[in-house]
């Protein structure tokens, strides 16, 4: 979830451009330390229920789920799809709201609800072109293997975009069905129908099938371990939001919320602002903001699928950016 609130809060941090070198994250998976931090990054574990006799579901585009492993090595060494050409974005048919809304669903398995038609509207094709935008950097391969692990709960995936809030942008609850709404307002500063906002929810989706399978204690130490001598203040976040103190470990302030948040924080701020992060990445001051991403990026690929690797661009550029500095 999305507060309001936060709109005035986004960072404020003087970034230096400096090198750094691969490090630690997953069983050796990286073997050099950028900076003096020593975080020791945890490491997902698979998990496989003794009593989980479903079947995996097979595609013809071969879609990774947590019970096909393919892209894992003996070593558990991570699969980079850097190495494969990258395809083209898939683009939604915007051509009107109906065709849009078929097209989403036939193409990524989600069930959109437009009930007082917002799409249709004055601001319909902006909101279809950012919703599109955040869909295509998830792609639909990763989308459908997430689809798909809420269907073993028996539980459809869908959106729904509602009218204004006062109080938050959008919201992800999983009570039978997983529902992500996000809140209209024809004020664009206070919609919730954007591509941030639907990346923040996405990746609130997204733990929460990991957390089935790490379990929500493991995953609140993991978090817990990489926020170094920082901890979640809930509410206070507001008031103890330093930029030049809290912003090299959290995304931005709302991340101090909750490791929920924090999490859903790093993959807005990598759809909404992937160059912003970039020169985060390359400052070795943001070594835990770093770190925490290759951890979410590995529980994606290891958990779910690992053709979400467009979102996490900015931590590729930053590889690359290393390794020509340093040639």
């Amino acid at each position: 979830m999305i507060p309001k609130r936060l709109i005035s809060l986004v960072l404020c941090l003087l970034i230096s451009l400096s090198t750094f070198g691969c490090q630690e994250l997953m069983v050796d998976l990286f073997s050099d330390h950028r900076s003096a931090y020593e975080i020791d990054a945890p490491v997902p574990e698979a998990h496989v229920s003794e009593d989980d006799d479903s079947p995996v579901p097979e595609e013809e585009d071969s879609q990774q789920s947590k019970g096909d492993k393919e892209h894992i090595s003996d070593d558990t060494a991570i699969h980079d799809p850097r190495k494969h050409d990258l395809p083209k974005p898939y683009v939604l048919d915007m051509s009107s709201a109906e065709k849009f809304i078929a097209d989403l669903e036939s193409t990524y398995n989600v069930e959109l609800l437009d009930r007082r038609n917002y799409l249709s509207g004055s601001d319909g094709d902006m909101m279809m072109r950012e919703l599109d935008n955040a869909f295509s950097l998830f792609s639909p391969r990763f989308i459908r293997a997430l689809v798909m692990e809420y269907e073993k709960y028996d539980s459809a995936f869908i959106i729904v975009i509602n009218g204004p809030s006062a109080t938050e942008y959008g919201m992800t609850e999983w009570d039978g069905d997983l529902t992500i709404t996000l809140n209209y307002d024809r004020n664009y500063k206070e919609s919730g129908v954007t591509a941030a906002v639907l990346a923040h929810e996405l990746a609130h989706a997204v733990h929460f099938i990991i957390e089935e399978y790490i379990g929500v204690m493991q995953s609140k130490l993991d978090m817990l371990s990489l926020c170094g001598e920082y901890r979640y203040v809930q509410d206070d976040y507001d008031d103890l939001w330093d930029p030049d103190v809290h912003g090299f470990v959290f995304a931005y302030s709302y991340g101090m919320y909750d490791y929920y948040e924090d999490i859903a924080t790093i993959i807005e701020l990598l759809v909404d602002k992937p160059e912003d992060m970039f020169e985060r990445f390359i400052d070795d001051q943001h070594e835990p903001l770093y770190r925490k991403a290759l951890y979410i990026r590995d529980l994606m690929y290891y958990y779910i699928s690992d053709a979400c690797f467009a979102i996490f661009t900015p931590l590729y550029d930053s590889e690359v950016y290393d390794d020509l500095t340093a040639a």
